[in-house]
């Protein structure tokens, strides 16, 4: 049934790494919020060189490859963050009707 499914993707749909990454990102959501709870800090991090990534960890020789990464620490307490984290004012990102 795997392969079935894997294959439909491969050449019936032809979005294999598209459907990959969906499944890897409610993975990363779940971890994100398992962070939260233990008071962790958690970020995706896309706009990476994947390629780079994998030759440094040696992802490929496991037969994977990577999609996304994900930062995971504590904030510095002694660090008091007041401004918005936006690169752009609010009017720039939404229009109001």
């Amino acid at each position: 049934m795997t392969r079935d499914f894997l294959n439909l993707r491969s050449y019936g749909y032809k979005d294999l790494n598209h459907w990959m990454e969906k499944q890897t990102y409610m993975a990363v959501g779940l971890t994100m919020m398992a962070a939260a709870e233990l008071g962790v800090d958690a970020t995706p991090l896309e706009g990476f060189d994947p390629t780079s990534v994998d030759k440094t960890f040696k992802i490929r020789e496991t037969g994977h490859s990577t999609t996304v990464l994900m930062a995971l620490g504590y904030p510095d307490p002694a660090k008091v963050y007041t401004t918005p984290i936006s690169r752009f004012e609010t009017d720039q990102l939404f229009t109001f009707v």
